[in-house]
């Protein structure tokens, strides 16, 4: 049958992966645009530092004075590209690993659609094709423009939810409960979000099911082994991120799409002018099941951590099925409609070919060879489809996405050639061969959208990459609690500042207290772009001028990474944990708030410090008249030690604070203002290091102990069974 046709399938994998652009992704050059280009960095972390000591999370100095690294931020795709690193230059391993996620949501959605197991759908794949190719976001996740962008991990997470219910619904395989639930543990590991979208209706299915109580329970144990490390972690840490505090929509207009608004009303029309209810047999619950939870949400969910922006990608996905299950299920009566075969034929070869044209029009001057590839086999499938009125129709799907695409081949082209492919590169290799001959030290930079020309106007966050020293700004907003605080010093040395982080009342302009903030967080180094930053830096004796490369100016900042604290101290008494995790995850803003009184005494420059769950007690009377002296300091990702003439006294470390970090001999680390550590060490050697909680470790026992149940149920339940047989 030509559903199962292996020319078929081929022709359309080979369709996808060309357009994807496959022979970019195999060139040694790094990715760029938009978050992607930032991205790659904690991803070499992964690579180098944490999959090589077989570890999932850990601390990294590169970027926000600190951050926890794959706390809160998610582990799969990294850990596929340390897999692919096996194979390929890192480059192509992120860009690989990119690539597979765009297959492999087609491919689910194409699953998804078929009749049943082993029945190739061609419409599923149109279908996923079109999903995948929907250009009205570029930031909420789950289309390929929204992975151009960084957002690649929801795109896994969409395409192991959708596995997942393919596997609990249609699949036949002995062992697809079990299966089921480990790709839905992959979907936690890929994102969050999707995993919390599919898991009721998961559950509803797996509780649903008439499979045997012990096959539910290993499947379970499964998905246990797969998610309870990373899950439990991040949840109970959450109080140890930044609230983005997005602003949430509130528009239909903003959760229905311009390029789904067509399938919305065709559903529509063909549910209520339908005459016979068997038509609605084409309909499922999940499809409907996302479609009620997404406007729910969108318009009636609690302002939280969820910004309801995220909930267009499953909006979307649920009416595209819905549209396309009702017009499979009634194409026969469509055809009837154009009597004859080849009134059909020309009829679908004109739409086909208007299609092809616009797509040759607008692409084929500029990538002629992905765009002639392109028509080459979309004209192949139409050949071999011709003998099948269903499948010429559906090749028009196909016609249809590509012929009214508007900037995905660019952004394709921009992303995978590379950031050393653009014209003005050699802009930062030089910069970045400056820093190379500076002492290693902590670097904040004006941030301008014009940096977009380098590959993105995050392109600065690669310094730690490159160079022996580390971004203050980085990507992975949500995870470090020092973020806001870069991002309202920042806006006093910026030309044009980004101000991201909502709620906080900016210094725009504020030169002066910029700098005083800059040494409050440790800052060594400034980069400054524009002519009237410079001008400013360069009439100001606090900036020591180092070197030009005729964009970029680097100033040197005199600051200390370790300083006694002479301020006067406020106590803070932190609520109990429930109350701390509800605000967490709900964003409630408690007047009980940490950041909320550090927030003020760094941005009013007050003389007193907040300081978390303090014992005066701990610290002796401190000697005014003996300066302090700190000798051989070593900050290193996962341990800092120094020495220091003061031991009893209370130390800041401008290092971000995390609870993982403890002390060697002594007290603390305690979190203090603004987002740093204090310790009172007992001893002139100082070593703070950074350790795997006692959770943690349980989590991990945990793991391990679910895998093994799950796999000792799965063989006795197997060996009962074939005894039985």
């Amino acid at each position: 049958m030509l559903r199962n046709n292996l020319f078929v399938k081929v022709a359309l994998g080979s369709l996808l992966i060309i357009f994807l652009r496959v022979e970019l992704v195999f060139l040694d050059l790094l990715p760029t645009g938009g978050d992607m280009g930032a991205h790659i960095v904690p991803t070499k972390f992964f690579v180098n530092e944490l999959f090589n000591n077989f570890k999932l999370s850990g601390w990294s100095q590169d970027w926000f004075a600190g951050y926890p690294v794959y706390y809160f931020y998610f582990p799969l795709p990294p850990i596929i590209t340390s897999l692919l690193n096996f194979l390929f230059p890192f480059s192509i391993s992120f860009k690989t690993m990119v690539l597979i996620s765009q297959v492999l949501l087609v491919i689910s959605i194409e699953l998804l659609m078929r009749k049943n197991s082993k029945e190739f759908s061609f419409y599923g794949f149109g279908v996923g094709l079109l999903y995948l190719l929907t250009e009205s976001f570029t930031i909420f996740g789950g289309n390929l423009a929204s992975s151009l962008a960084g957002q690649y991990s929801f795109t896994y997470s969409i395409a192991f939810g959708n596995l997942s219910i393919f596997y609990l619904l249609k699949s036949k395989y002995k062992y697809s409960i079990e299966i089921a639930s480990l790709l839905l543990g992959l979907s936690v590991l890929s994102h969050l979000i999707p995993f919390m979208i599919y898991l009721p209706i998961f559950a509803f299915y797996f509780l649903k099911s008439d499979i045997k109580i012990f096959k539910k329970i290993s499947a379970f144990l499964f998905f246990l082994f797969v998610a309870v490390r990373f899950s439990f972690s991040l949840f109970l840490n959450l109080e140890f991120t930044t609230n983005m505090t997005y602003t949430p929509y509130t528009q239909l207009s903003d959760l229905v799409k311009s390029d789904v608004l067509p399938f919305v009303i065709g559903a529509a029309i063909y549910i209520i002018s339908s005459k016979s209810k068997t038509s609605l047999k084409a309909i499922s619950g999940f499809e409907i099941y996302l479609l009620s939870i997404s406007i729910y949400l969108f318009f009636y969910g609690p302002e939280s951590a969820l910004w309801n922006g995220r909930i267009v990608p499953f909006f979307n996905l649920g009416i595209i099925i819905l549209f396309f299950n009702l017009l499979h299920f009634d194409i026969k009566n469509l055809t009837k409609k154009i009597q004859g075969k080849y009134p059909l034929l020309f009829f679908i070869l004109l739409i086909n070919s208007y299609f092809m044209y616009l797509y040759y029009s607008k692409w084929g001057n500029t990538y002629s060879i992905t765009t002639i590839s392109v028509i080459l086999i979309v004209l192949f499938i139409f050949l071999i489809s011709i003998n099948s009125k269903n499948f010429l129709i559906y090749t028009t799907i196909v016609s249809l996405t590509f012929g009214t695409l508007s900037y995905l081949p660019h952004w394709l082209n921009w992303n995978f050639s590379g950031y050393e492919s653009k014209n003005n590169w050699a802009d930062i290799t030089t910069l970045y061969e400056g820093l190379n001959t500076l002492e290693p030290g902590r670097i904040m930079w004006e941030p301008n959208s014009d940096l977009n020309k380098y590959g993105t106007p995050m392109v600065l966050m690669t310094i730690p990459m490159f160079t022996d020293h580390q971004s203050v700004e980085g990507l992975y907003f949500d995870s470090s609690i020092t973020t806001p605080f870069h991002f309202l010093t920042v806006s006093g040395v910026a030309e044009r500042p980004s101000n991201p982080v909502g709620g906080l009342t900016y210094i725009n302009g504020e030169f002066d207290k910029g700098f005083r903030l800059m040494k409050d967080l440790g800052v060594d180094y400034f980069i400054a772009y524009t002519s009237s930053i410079k001008d400013k830096a360069n009439k100001d004796k606090n900036f020591n001028f180092l070197f030009s490369n005729e964009v970029f100016n680097v100033y040197s900042i005199n600051s200390e990474k370790v300083q006694l604290i002479e301020d006067n101290l406020y106590v803070f008494e932190s609520p109990d944990f429930n109350e701390r995790l509800r605000n967490a995850v709900l964003r409630e803003g408690s007047e009980q708030s940490f950041f909320e009184a550090a927030y003020k005494t760094f941005k009013d420059e007050l003389n007193y410090k907040i300081i978390e769950n303090y014992d005066i007690s701990f610290v002796e009377q401190n000697d005014k008249n003996t300066e302090l002296l700190i000798s051989d300091l070593n900050i290193q990702n996962e341990l800092i030690t120094f020495k220091t003439n003061k031991p009893n006294q209370l130390h800041l470390i401008k290092v971000s604070y995390f609870p993982n970090w403890k002390i060697k001999n002594g007290y603390g680390p305690f979190r203090i203002s603004p987002s740093f550590m204090a310790v009172v060490p007992k001893d002139e050697l100082v070593e703070i290091k950074f350790e795997s909680s006692n959770v943690e470790k349980a989590l991990n026992y945990l793991s391990i102990f679910a895998l093994f149940s799950a796999l000792f149920i799965t063989y006795t339940y197997k060996k009962r069974f074939e005894n039985v047989k």
